[in-house]
């Protein structure tokens, strides 16, 4: 199959995590059809797909990481392709996916010796898959791992990435504060959850952290209109560049949400949910990979740190990782999980042979 014919297919069939159910059975397919009997390919972390390409027995391999889950967003693209559901390639795993899959035939037709695993890994964007991918190919002899990341925040053949953290920590959090009902009238008598969480908000955000973000991107709570909410809960993210800083942050949640309901009454909880390690740059295969891009006249960015969550996080606290941002902009600016968002085709064919010649370069 055509990689282009593949992302065309991909992006129009989205699956959320944990349910890539078609996902897996195009990617396998895909592979299948490859009829090279040197790529054993198997099922991964329930839908995911693994494939092996091992010409020289008993030498470690090199990871090359996609992520394969889609958005529960409507897209808004117009594209001839554009999805069938009412989800979206809107982070473009679907180029991802793509772009693995021409690295697969390119390695194949140049008969390639070296060894490598690809992993099309599901769940990236709420379930952490990473970790149970991890725990599926522990006996395998890993040498490094790597990976990339579409955006249109940088231009079409520019790449970006930094040494030490390239995506910070991401923790999911939930705080929820409980009161007590009572109707609107005799609003007194009861404890309002829905103005702890106001007054805990106006605290908190008064609060400055160093490199650091944490913010609250959704409420629910309340049971009418004429109701003093019995419960109110504030989801949000932390941002960090260590776990140990996001610990810190959850300490100061924890101190403000109980100054609030010493003050005001009712109680306090918290939960967590998905939680991505930072994504971190091998100095070494940072230094081998800017030498390459510029070498080859390819535009290269030292981005910083950027606050964006991967749980690529899993694998760069597990081997010598490389990760890259792929810029895709030929002028449009719509970013990440955005409804418009839709990188043109051709980044599959250039980003794939940018990968394989550095991996087909690369002494380590």
């Amino acid at each position: 199959m055509d990689s282009i014919e593949l992302r065309h297919i991909l992006h129009q069939n989205p699956e959320i995590s944990f349910r890539e159910f078609e996902t897996q059975k195009i990617l396998l397919s895909a592979l299948k059809d490859l009829k090279d009997e040197r790529l054993k390919i198997y099922k991964i972390a329930g839908t995911g797909v693994i494939a092996l390409y091992e010409p020289k027995k008993g030498e470690p391999f090199i990871l090359y990481r996609s992520d394969i889950d889609g958005l529960p967003i409507e897209e808004e693209t117009e594209w001839e392709f554009a999805s069938k559901n009412s989800n979206m390639h809107a982070c473009g795993h679907d180029v991802h996916m793509s772009i693995a899959y021409e690295l697969i035939k390119k390695i194949l037709s140049s008969n390639i010796e070296k060894n490598f695993v690809f992993i099309f890994q599901p769940g990236e964007e709420t379930g952490a898959g990473a970790r149970y991918v991890l725990d599926e190919i522990e006996e395998l002899d890993i040498k490094l791992a790597l990976a990339l990341h579409v955006t249109d925040e940088y231009d079409f053949k520019t790449v970006a990435t930094t040494k030490g953290v390239l995506f910070a920590s991401a923790t999911e959090i939930d705080l929820t504060f409980s009161g007590k009902a009572s109707h609107v009238a005799f609003y007194k008598s009861g404890i309002d959850s829905i103005y702890l969480a106001s007054k805990f908000l106006t605290e908190f955000y008064n609060l400055t952290f160093d490199k650091a973000i944490a913010r609250f991107g959704k409420i629910e709570g309340g049971n009418a209109r004429n109701i003093v909410s019995p419960q109110t809960t504030l989801m949000g993210s932390i941002r960090s560049e260590s776990l140990k800083i996001t610990e810190e942050i959850i300490n100061k949640i924890q101190e403000v949400a109980k100054s609030v309901v010493q003050k005001d009454g009712g109680e306090f909880s918290i939960s967590k949910g998905s939680i991505y390690p930072p994504v971190i740059v091998n100095d070494k295969l940072y230094e081998l990979f800017r030498e390459f891009v510029q070498k080859n006249n390819i535009q290269f960015i030292d981005c910083g740190m950027k606050y964006t969550g991967e749980d690529f996080g899993y694998f760069s606290q597990e081997y010598p990782s490389l990760m890259f941002w792929a810029g895709v902009s030929k002028g449009e600016k719509y970013g990440l999980h955005n409804p418009k968002f839709l990188p043109n085709d051709e980044v599959i064919l250039y980003y794939a042979d940018v990968v394989f010649n550095f991996l087909k370069e690369l002494e380590i």
